[in-house]
């Protein structure tokens, strides 16, 4: 593997198996395209949970190796995975984790809040049609 890319993000010192958990993330991501085409809700949203938790690990063996940029990039991955697995309050708090980093690059800073505030929106959104109702409080 090319370590260090003529353009892009430096990936020196990740190794093969880095590289099957990416293709893993990868893959993990079409089948919930398709399934999510087809309808099946749920179980496109298990798999973007899924694919969540690699981004994570895949982030934090990047910082480990001392490559911020990636893990940044791996991070708002993760974001982005939860968000669209229904997971907005995971989402939003990893917007915010980065957001709060001050060597975060100005265009990724732009592009993070733009989305943690789109995040915002639409769980703002989903708020206003649940019932007003508590849980706790349903009647048989």
């Amino acid at each position: 593997m090319n370590a260090e890319p003529r353009w892009g993000i430096s990936r020196q010192g990740l190794d093969a198996e880095f590289e099957a958990e990416e293709a893993r993330k990868s893959r993990l991501l079409l089948e919930a395209a398709a399934l999510r085409a087809q309808g099946d809700e749920s179980p496109a949203a298990d798999r973007l949970a899924e694919a969540a938790a690699i981004e994570h690990s895949l982030a934090s063996r990047c910082e480990a190796a001392g490559l911020q940029e990636k893990s940044l990039v791996h991070r708002f991955s993760a974001a982005g995975c939860w968000a669209q697995a229904g997971d907005f309050h995971h989402a939003i708090t990893l917007c915010d984790q980065l957001l709060s980093q001050p060597d975060l690059p100005e265009p990724l800073r732009k592009r993070i809040g733009d989305y943690a505030a789109a995040l915002r929106a639409r769980r703002a959104q989903w708020y206003a049609g649940l019932t007003a109702e508590p849980v706790g409080s349903i009647h048989a």
